[in-house]
């Protein structure tokens, strides 16, 4: 009978746990995409991060479908970045599923819910006062950037 106890609790606590692990999962991926972007380095952002990636800048989020898209995006938005600026943690981590109803436009919101899935998690960092988010996924268990804004 103990066993029995001992298996259901088991059992019964594995979800949090798998919950946890992506949550620990998106975090170090928003933190390795943070550390390429102070870095610079192309290579690495494109590495911890996945297409079709949603990108906001002002009142418009437009998706970019392909890899070398995403790419050319990524290179332009580095040659920008003030490398000094740039945090290597969080400010907070949040499950998308407790955000989403705050994007107030439904068509962004639909948008960024496709693009989500089941389970995705954003991430809120401030520079100079700016508040900018990043979308990470968990897809069959690998998290990946898929979407940055301000």
């Amino acid at each position: 009978m103990r066993m029995f106890a001992a298996a259901l609790t088991l059992a019964l606590a594995a979800p949090v746990f798998a919950a946890d692990k992506n949550e620990d999962k998106a975090k170090e991926t928003a933190i390795a995409f943070l550390k390429a972007v102070k870095a610079k380095d192309a290579d690495a952002v494109l590495k911890v991060s996945a297409v079709p990636f949603a990108h906001k800048e002002g009142d418009d989020v437009s998706l970019l479908k392909d890899a070398a898209e995403l790419k050319k995006w990524v290179k332009e938005r580095l040659e920008q970045v003030d490398a000094d600026k740039v945090p290597t943690e969080l400010d907070a981590l949040h499950p998308f599923a407790e955000v989403k109803e705050k994007i107030k436009d439904e068509k962004q919101r639909k948008q960024l819910e496709e693009l989500a899935g089941k389970e995705a998690f954003v991430g809120v960092i401030s520079v100079d006062g700016n508040t900018i988010t990043l979308l990470v996924r968990i897809k069959d268990g690998k998290a990946a950037v898929v979407g940055a804004g301000h």
